[in-house]
């Protein structure tokens, strides 16, 4: 059984695979950048399957906006959803300091499906 290891930080307490979860969640932010140009790039590229153009000036039917942003999105989630899941798989194991990435992760996460869910919402308008 692994013992824990003390730091000078209060609340910074925890088992190496606590310290290795919340790496893991903040190395999840970090690619947060990634994951948005691979999502924009996997798009477009799923909306030029479709015959969709980027400089199309009708609007792209709700069918092929769905078939390409919904993959899209979860790639654009994927990070978050990681730095959620390990952030607090830490403070389970003892780190109370994975609650940070595990915020962070929540709140990008509903950012980010409220502003890709508003366009559908005010097409109905």
């Amino acid at each position: 059984m692994p013992t824990p290891r003390r730091s000078a930080a209060p609340g910074a307490q925890g088992t190496d695979r606590a310290r290795r979860l919340l790496h893991r969640a903040w190395w999840s932010l970090v690619l947060v950048p990634v994951a948005f140009v691979a999502a924009m790039v996997l798009g477009e590229w799923l909306l030029s399957l479709q015959g969709q153009g980027a400089g199309a000036e009708e609007p792209v039917p709700l069918g092929a906006a769905l078939a390409a942003g919904l993959p899209a999105v979860l790639v654009l989630l994927a990070p978050a959803v990681s730095a959620i899941w390990c952030g607090l798989r830490a403070r389970r194991e003892g780190l109370r300091a994975g609650i940070y990435p595990a915020v962070i992760g929540i709140v990008y996460a509903a950012f980010t499906v409220l502003t890709n869910m508003l366009p559908l919402v005010l097409r109905g308008i």
